[in-house]
């Protein structure tokens, strides 16, 4: 009984410490935010929403912003719509150069993805998409790791609904809309968490795709943000980091239960 008592005491305080160690770095980007470049310590707090006001209404913020999106919203969209047939192509069906064409999807998985890079940017500047939203979405529109998770989830699941279905008269189609992507929707949350994250903060990429600013998308402009005159205004840096943090936020905080059922989903089996 002690020791489960010390054990659960070590618990509560530990985990706040932590916490506390773990959002630290956010904590401070949100409370430097508030002050002017003339205000460099937190001690003696005068917040203000100047540098708020000058992100927003300034610097082209809204364009990136809206660049960011579309191109979060077009990849979203393409993984969704062309991981789930790829990866229940690879678990359900035999046809030639399978295992080789799974062994690639695999191999992406583990070599540095900066390896694509100069290959990606090369068939941009051919096809004539470099420097436009397209280079952002189009070499993004199918992910390794997605179609690896959905396999594996998909393997987990019985065949016999699909049985059932054909046995109907239901084309492949129709099975793939009214049976696996149901059926799916918990390893889909995990799929479009992680399409989120890394389409929202890649920077490489759209450092290297894109040349002006009328393709350019926040985490790059972030960076312009970061260069003053003779030094960094880390308040308008600070302003902009939490300005393009707050759809992170806002995805996990709404969509908390999705993503944890997502996570355990991978524990089904037959």
């Amino acid at each position: 009984m002690k020791k489960h008592f010390r054990s659960k005491s070590l618990y509560f305080i530990l985990m706040p410490i932590l916490a506390f160690l773990y959002l630290s770095p956010f904590l401070y980007m949100l409370l430097r935010s508030f002050l002017r470049f003339d205000q460099a310590s937190l001690f003696n707090y005068s917040p203000t929403l100047f540098n708020y006001e000058t992100v927003l209404t300034g610097a082209k913020f809204g364009h990136y912003f809206l660049n960011s999106l579309i191109v979060l919203v077009a990849v979203l969209f393409a993984n969704i719509f062309f991981s789930v047939p790829v990866a229940y192509a690879f678990s359900r069906y035999e046809f030639p150069f399978k295992k080789l064409l799974y062994a690639t999807v695999l191999l992406s998985l583990v070599l540095p993805y900066h390896i694509m890079l100069f290959p990606i940017l090369n068939i941009a500047v051919k096809t004539n998409i470099y420097d436009t939203l397209f280079a952002l979405i189009i070499p993004f529109a199918l992910n390794g790791f997605n179609v690896f998770f959905l396999k594996r989830y998909i393997d987990a699941l019985p065949e016999d609904l699909e049985h059932t279905a054909r046995v109907d008269g239901a084309g492949e189609f129709a099975i793939l809309r009214h049976v696996v992507f149901p059926l799916t929707r918990p390893a889909l949350a995990i799929v479009a968490i992680n399409t989120v994250i890394t389409t929202w903060n890649s920077f490489i990429f759209p450092l290297i795709l894109t040349e002006t600013s009328k393709a350019r998308t926040l985490p790059v402009a972030l960076s312009y943000f970061s260069q003053g005159a003779y030094a960094t205004d880390w308040g308008i840096l600070m302003a902009a980091s939490g300005v393009s943090s707050l759809p992170l936020v806002l995805i996990f905080w709404f969509f908390q239960k999705q993503i944890i059922n997502g996570m355990t989903a991978g524990s089904l089996k037959e």
